[in-house]
């Protein structure tokens, strides 16, 4: 605006007002004037030159429109002297003393003298968009990236056909769209295209291939989301930076809607993503009312890379809810026409998961998964041969290897450790190649963990670190984690099955175990979908680089996995679950976590570290309480349609009762040799055997002495390195017991380790009875010694059960008058047996070293080269 003989404020004020109804950006100069002032002007008469001289400058290529006002010889007229101010030799200061002022994308340039220029920018929205996410670093060639991730050639080529086929459909659809059926959605018009995978599986080097094959031509925008990066983790800059590729694409038509909506309400620049979204990017592009022809050449796709990186589960939530709640309506129905598409590529997290799952959006939305699959393995082996090719001919320090280096031996095995994960072999090769290191050396550090270098895949750590980061309940998440992998690792018990379902096989059975609430587990994993394959009822690790990761310490740090405490976890809670069960052994079992309890606790236990509450829970604990598993024929009645086949085989009551002190047996070595610091009486040499009480009065009339019953005891001891025994005649002959009729005697009995127990325990009062091992097998060993001698039709298993009870029994002169009388019958073998028993006799009397000739020279004999007829040869 240009105003001649303008010498007087006052004069300057009434040509504003003459003109701030035809110049709306100058009505906040005008309210900005003192009253008094306005008063003076409202009764004045000015002259208005009419607007007759409109002139064009494109100085900077736009067109601006200069106003030029003029008022002649006003001085003259009103009597008003000239103000020096306006002197051509002086500094002209804009809208001096005013206050309160406000400019809308204007620029207002004091030229000095006599005239002010005053512009209405066009393309000042635009620049205002584009400071706002300049510094973001999102687009997919954007320096914060480099380098980005791209697909090795010759890679991951059906996944990239696919998505291409459905960018170039839908761009093609796009046309039909405008002519559609407002209340119906084509099921072929698929709008949003969801990539999901676990973490590492290549999603953002696909996004990332894509956007620079569709660049010029159906790519609309991008934006790819980092966790590391704060502006570039959140969606507040997601729909702005859309806006702004969109402005920028090459439609004027949409450029000029875009500038102008932010020229007239640039606070959309920091409202929120719905807003924007709907002002910036929906209203634009269908207020245009583009002919057919128009969106065919319009770019389509939106790609929007590591949705799951933006933080906190209701932003992510919110992106997707934004995006496709403007598409359609809660019914389905089409609620924007625009020809956008978008494809978001993420980790399969839940709140993610839900919402691509729900039944109003299922009709536009279509998905793929990345998993480890062949063609995924055929990849990663191509882009580990074609890289480790590349080192060996660019390395000086390879010419002397020999090729092919390495051997496809070497790179199966990295495939399969690899587990469908790029990151795994993008993260080796960079590792390998290290300038300053050998090839050979670095790859044989790689293959050697976790021996060997833990820094060899340290992005790949990162990123385990950053998801296990993320877990609001860090205890609890290590917890169900360690507990789950001992548990996977848990050798198969011959003949047991585990009716419906295995706890590594059921997250409702780990928590029963693990004594958590309902749930518990399934909350603790919510973030952990990218690493582990979760179902309704089971989940299991992804990638064996993660667990990996987590039993290095040197790798994992905080998250390590210290498998001997969560073994020790378990164990304290099946002792508190066999503690707080019905233990009547008359009782079927009542649930699946307490038959896991009594038939897993001495594996857990074997594996576990010693701690001190694990000391404390084993000194009150009764151990038979926990063994006690049931009749087995009770047990069938429950289990037989689950094809418990075993139990209906063992269904005798021998086997039943062996199997009980079996396992008090096994518990009572693991006491002996895993807690030996912990015993209150230590002591090189202890004694083998227990301490048992609360044995029924009722049956002890056919134990005359409490020998017999440490007979009862050892004859159910497991034979080692032998079958079990099926007879159980020499008991029934030689002592008149019959095991069939004890099965109540372990209903109240309790037993203890003889110097593992509560500081309270007595030993010595009348209730307790040492059962000592030793003296049973010498009692089984002569019962067998006698059934050796008077039928040799059963020398066979005799002999085997006496070899074996022999090697544990207490030295006792009795028993090597036994084996004198015995020493014909045997063969080679079990008489070097006898003679390494009898060289270990404390006291060697005249009888012990006579049994050891005799025994020497029955060896002679077997061995002579024309030995006499005999019943055994050697």
């Amino acid at each position: 605006m240009c105003l001649r003989g303008f010498c007087q404020k006052s004069a300057y004020c009434c040509s504003l007002l003459s003109f701030h109804r035809k110049i709306p950006t100058l009505q906040p100069v005008i309210m900005a004037l003192p009253r008094q002032t306005l008063n003076d002007l409202n009764s004045r008469n000015v002259q208005v030159l009419p607007l007759d001289s409109l002139e064009q400058d494109g100085s900077n290529s736009e067109c601006r429109t200069q106003l030029r006002l003029e008022v002649n010889n006003f001085e003259e007229q009103y009597d008003v002297p000239k103000s020096p101010a306006l002197d051509s030799t002086t500094t002209v200061t804009s809208f001096a003393r005013s206050h309160h002022n406000t400019f809308h994308n204007s620029t207002i340039n004091t030229i000095g003298g006599d005239q002010i220029n005053f512009t209405d920018s066009e393309g000042a929205g635009l620049r205002l968009l584009y400071q706002e996410i300049a510094q973001v670093g999102a687009f997919y060639d954007s320096e914060d990236r480099f380098p980005p991730p791209r697909c090795h050639p010759q890679t991951r080529e059906a996944v990239l056909a696919d998505i291409s086929a459905w960018i170039r459909k839908q761009n093609c659809d796009a046309s039909t769209l405008r002519n559609s059926n407002r209340d119906s959605v084509r099921s072929s018009q698929r709008l949003v295209h969801w990539l999901y995978g676990p973490a590492g599986v290549g999603k953002s080097a696909i996004a990332q291939t894509l956007a620079e094959s569709f660049k010029g031509s159906h790519l609309a925008a991008s934006f790819f989301f980092s966790r590391s990066s704060s502006k570039r983790n959140n969606p507040r800059t997601l729909f702005a930076t859309v806006a702004y590729c969109l402005a920028v694409s090459g439609d004027t038509k949409l450029r000029a809607a875009i500038d102008k909506v932010i020229r007239e309400h640039p606070a959309l620049l920091g409202a929120s993503i719905e807003l924007q979204f709907l002002e910036l990017v929906v209203k634009p592009l269908e207020s245009q009312r583009l002919p057919r022809e128009r969106w065919r050449n319009l770019p389509k796709v939106v790609i929007i890379d590591g949705l799951d990186e933006c933080q906190g589960s209701d932003s992510q939530r919110r992106v997707l809810t934004t995006i496709l709640s403007q598409l359609v309506d809660e019914k389905g129905r089409p609620r924007y026409r625009i020809p956008l598409r978008f494809l978001i590529a993420s980790r399969p997290e839940p709140q993610i998961r839900d919402i691509f799952n729900k039944s109003g959006y299922l009709d536009i939305t279509t998905r793929i998964e990345l998993g480890d699959n062949h063609s995924t393995s055929r990849d990663i082996e191509r882009y580990l041969r074609d890289s480790f090719h590349e080192i060996a001919r660019t390395s000086d320090v390879m010419r002397s290897v020999p090729r092919p280096w390495p051997s496809q031996g070497v790179i199966d095995n990295l495939v399969q450790r690899a587990s469908g994960q790029f990151i795994y072999a993008s993260t080796l090769i960079k590792y390998v190649s290290d300038e300053y290191s050998h090839p050979v050396e670095r790859l044989e550090l790689a293959l050697g963990l976790p021996i060997g270098d833990p820094d060899a895949f340290s992005d790949l750590d990162l990123l385990y670190r950053q998801i296990m980061s993320s877990s609001r309940n860090r205890p609890r998440l290590l917890q169900i984690l360690g507990a789950f992998y001992c548990l996977q690792e848990m050798p198969e018990t011959p003949g047991l099955t585990y009716p419906r379902s295995h706890p590594r096989e059921s997250i409702g059975l780990m928590e029963n175990i693990l004594l958590l609430s309902p749930g518990a587990i399934s909350l603790a994993l919510r973030n952990l979908h990218s690493v582990l394959e979760i179902n309704q009822d089971s989940f299991h690790f992804r990638h064996k680089s993660f667990t990996d990761f987590l039993l290095d310490k040197r790798r994992s740090g905080e998250f390590f996995l210290d498998l001997s405490l969560y073994h020790e976890l378990i164990t304290r809670c099946c002792m508190k679950i066999a503690n707080e069960a019905q233990t009547d052994i008359l009782q079927p079992i009542q649930s699946r976590q307490l038959r896991y309890a009594k038939d897993n606790f001495i594996y857990h236990l074997e594996c576990s570290k010693v701690t001190v509450p694990l000391i404390d829970d084993l000194k009150d604990f009764n151990c038979l309480s926990c063994f006690r598993s049931g009749m087995p024929g009770r047990l069938d009645l429950q289990y037989d349609t689950d094809g418990i086949s075993r139990w209906l085989a063992e269904s005798d009551c021998h086997f039943y009762l062996r199997r009980v002190i079996m396992k008090c047996y096994k518990y009572f070595e693991i006491l002996t040799e895993k807690f030996r610091d912990s015993l209150q009486q230590p002591t090189s040499n202890p004694k083998r055997g227990f301490y048992a009480s609360g044995i029924r009065k009722n049956y002890l009339h056919f134990i005359s002495e409490i020998s017999e019953l440490e007979v009862l005891f050892t004859f159910l001891l497991p034979d080692r390195g032998t079958y079990e025994n099926p007879y159980i005649s020499t008991l029934e002959l030689v002592y008149d017991l019959h095991p069939d009729n004890l099965s109540d005697l372990f209903a109240e009995i309790s037993i203890c380790h003889p110097y593992f127990y509560p500081p309270a325990f007595n030993p010595d009062s009348g209730d307790w009875y040492f059962i000592d091992f030793s003296r049973g097998h010498s009692s089984l060993a002569k019962c067998y010694s006698k059934r050796i001698r008077l039928d040799r039709n059963s020398s066979f298993w005799a002999g085997w059960s006496w070899s074996h009870n022999f090697r544990c029994s207490a030295h006792e002169l009795s028993l090597v008058e036994e084996l004198v009388k015995t020493i014909e019958f045997l063969p080679g073998y079990e008489l070097l047996e006898a003679i390494n028993w009898l060289q270990r006799y404390p006291d060697k009397c005249h009888i012990v070293n006579n049994a050891i000739d005799k025994c020497t020279k029955r060896i002679k004999i077997l061995r002579s080269p024309y030995p006499p007829t005999i019943r055994w040869l050697a």
